[in-house]
């Protein structure tokens, strides 16, 4: 057989193998080292849905939608690091959505904390690692992009 994946060495691996999550992290200034957890198809589908919006489209005269690519940005970070915190090994406790983080901040919401602790540039760094841990590749999210405004 040639170098090409076969049924035989798929169902030869242990379950933990073929079902283990990717980890990663990122930094930011404010606070160092942050881990998290890769994201999978339904949850992306969750967070891409919630970050959907429609615009009236001039010639058409009909709404078509279109991602806030800011609120995808925050929602895949949001998503990643809370996922991390909640795995049973996981190598940090710390969400954007805890009830003591926020009241220190003096925001209400996650989103909050993410604008307060982290720069917009962090912000575009931390969900494009998140992406190549998730298996985005530029050309994927070019495709992607091309499809959404088909």
């Amino acid at each position: 057989m040639s170098n090409y994946i076969s049924l035989e060495s798929i169902l030869g691996k242990k379950d933990e193998e073929l079902t283990a999550l990717g980890r990663g992290e990122f930094e930011c200034a404010k606070l160092g080292t942050v881990p998290f957890c890769e994201i999978k198809q339904d949850e992306y589908k969750v967070i891409k849905k919630d970050c959907m919006k429609k615009v009236l489209n001039e010639k058409t005269h009909q709404y078509d939608d279109e991602i806030d690519d800011d609120k995808l940005m925050t929602k895949l970070i949001l998503a990643a690091v809370d996922k991390e915190s909640k795995q049973p090994d996981a190598r940090s406790n710390f969400t954007f959505a805890n009830g003591d983080l926020l009241k220190k901040l003096g925001v209400v919401t996650a989103d909050g904390a993410i604008n307060k602790l982290m720069g917009i540039g962090e912000i575009f760094k931390a969900a494009t690692t998140i992406q190549d841990v998730c298996g985005f590749s530029e050309k994927a999210q070019k495709e992607e992009a091309e499809a959404i405004k088909n």
